[in-house]
């Protein structure tokens, strides 16, 4: 794998601690103390970083791959989170404009994609060059938030922004997993995606993802809960 520039690796780890301090931010919102607020935040990139740095996301060849265990778990876990009191706490304490503009950094982060491509890190299947569109979800996020600023949103312009967002996001998980290097591999060109195995980038499949997932699942509580 090519060298990743410090730029990149700099913007990236901006970025998921842009997302963190969204996260922070609802759950101080909601009402959590600073300890609650902190504590998921510490403990979910803690464990992923852990794991990357046993060396043991690196072994594709395992069945199954431990990769795909992980974001599996974590992904498990993001519904989870979701549906328990945390996701109730934040969908009671923010708007629906802000659980949807939350979204909004999927825009920076397809960029930085695009960019790493150029470096010769991620495959271009990956970008929005290649398979990658879901720099669209960024931006509906943006168009939708500003049209609740300004007026009145109505509810099935929500709903289809988060079945967009999501069947985007189910696109380019999927073509990611497709990319590795293990028995499931169907795009041969390189380079395959192994990058997410290294610190910070771990923290793609495993925070990133699952932050759009989560902000997705909580526009659908929303949505019940407002019906």
């Amino acid at each position: 794998m090519q060298p990743i520039s410090p730029l990149s690796q700099y913007v990236f780890v901006a970025l998921v601690a842009l997302v963190a301090a969204a996260f922070f931010r609802g759950m101080r919102r909601g009402g959590a103390t600073m300890a609650a607020g902190l504590a998921p935040l510490v403990i979910w990139l803690g464990a992923a970083a852990l794991a990357a740095g046993s060396g043991i996301l690196k072994e594709f060849d395992r069945l199954p791959p431990p990769l795909l265990l992980l974001a599996g778990s974590y992904a498990g876990a993001t519904v989870g989170l979701a549906f328990s009191s945390v996701g109730t706490r934040l969908i009671e304490a923010e708007e629906i404009r802000w659980l949807i503009g939350f979204q909004a950094f999927r825009v920076p982060l397809e960029l930085l994609l695009h960019r790493l491509c150029g470096e010769g890190v991620v495959p271009v299947q990956m970008t929005y060059a290649g398979r990658n569109f879901d720099i669209v979800a960024g931006l509906l996020a943006i168009a939708l938030f500003l049209w609740a600023t300004f007026g009145r949103l109505p509810r099935w312009a929500i709903l289809a922004f988060n079945l967009i967002g999501l069947a985007l996001l189910v696109n380019i998980v999927t073509i990611a997993i497709l990319s590795t290097p293990t028995p499931l591999r169907q795009f041969w060109n390189e380079p395959a995606n192994t990058f997410i195995t290294d610190l910070p980038f771990v923290w793609l499949p495993t925070f990133l993802v699952q932050a759009a997932l989560f902000g997705h699942v909580l526009v659908f509580r929303w949505l019940r809960k407002s019906r």
